[in-house]
């Protein structure tokens, strides 16, 4: 079934089953672009530089307050504060928490600067869950 009647000159056929699987793509945030050969091919929209450093840097601060919570939740590190002056025991402890919890925000701070930070980066690039998922420290 044709929808149109007058096809431009460079026009390349594709079967229903390749249509459809073009509009699947497509629905699925694919773009439909001319391959080398011309014929039609679903790939992934360019993103602007700026855009897409402002998403990860985005996504980089999103995993450091998750791993900020994962090592202190905001009751632990309100909490931590009236500690502070407790025994030299539980001191030793909220000050490792806090040490910890001022090194994640530092590294999100620097827009992620650190080995263990373009993990989560390279993660969301590839659409996967953080491999950091779950971590306690």
């Amino acid at each position: 079934m044709r929808l149109h009647n007058a096809l431009p000159d460079d026009a390349v056929p594709v079967t229903a089953a390749e249509h459809q699987a073009l509009l699947a793509a497509q629905s699925a945030g694919k773009v439909i672009r001319p391959g080398d050969d011309g014929a039609p091919t679903a790939r992934r929209p360019t993103e602007p530089t700026e855009a897409l450093r402002a998403r990860l840097l985005a996504a980089v601060k999103q995993e450091a307050a998750r791993r900020i919570l994962a090592v202190a939740p905001l009751w632990r590190q309100l909490n931590d504060v009236r500690d502070i002056a407790a025994t030299s025991e539980r001191r030793a402890a909220v000050e490792r928490r806090c040490a910890t919890v001022d090194e994640r925000r530092l590294r999100a701070a620097r827009g992620g600067a650190g080995d263990d930070d373009a993990a989560p980066a390279r993660a969301l690039r590839r659409g996967r869950r953080s491999p950091f998922a779950g971590e306690v420290t």
